[in-house]
């Protein structure tokens, strides 16, 4: 739990000293995979591209649990939606992402943003060095009024002979207005 808070304090600071404005109001989000991953997280994979989860298995950045993303020459991506209803319509809110990806050498990946509807409102690549766990995170975007937003990170298969792979976890989204 102190680990928790002490990522959310270091989130917060994070995210408000990168925002540059004050804000009156903000929506806190986070998910380590520890509360049921496999009615919370969804995927989609492609090819020869995997997903899904560890248990306990003491690969996990934070806690006991975290997710995976595997492909050679597919890809696949682990996806979670967040409820954004509280956010006032209009009210000029925007959010940023943050994530911690491992990896065994140096790999791109894809941060997105979903809206229910099916539209893209954000999409950007990352690259981790890989050896430890790394945080990746979003641009800011902005909110339209949504009552949630999904969450995705997106591996690609670079087709090469090595298979590709990520471990992933704490999930933060901070939305401010």
């Amino acid at each position: 739990m102190g680990a928790l808070a002490v990522t959310f304090v270091l989130s917060a600071t994070t995210f408000a000293v990168s925002s540059g404005t004050a804000h009156a109001s903000a929506l806190y989000f986070e998910d380590g995979f520890e509360r049921d991953p496999m009615t919370t997280w969804e995927w989609d994979m492609e090819g020869d591209g995997s997903a899904g989860f560890e248990f306990a298995a003491g690969m996990a950045r934070t806690g006991a649990n975290n997710g995976w993303l595997t492909g050679r020459r597919g890809g696949a991506s682990e996806k979670r939606w967040m409820d954004t209803a509280v956010i006032p319509r209009g009210a000029g809110a925007q959010c940023a992402a943050q994530i911690w990806v491992d990896a065994p050498y140096r790999t791109t990946v894809v941060l997105e943003m979903w809206t229910p509807s099916g539209g893209l409102r954000y999409s950007g690549t990352r690259t981790v060095n890989g050896g430890n766990y790394e945080s990746v995170s979003t641009d800011r975007w902005p909110m339209f009024g949504e009552y949630k937003m999904q969450f995705r990170i997106v591996l690609h298969g670079s087709g090469g002979a090595s298979e590709d792979w990520v471990r992933l976890d704490d999930l933060a989204v901070l939305c401010t207005w």
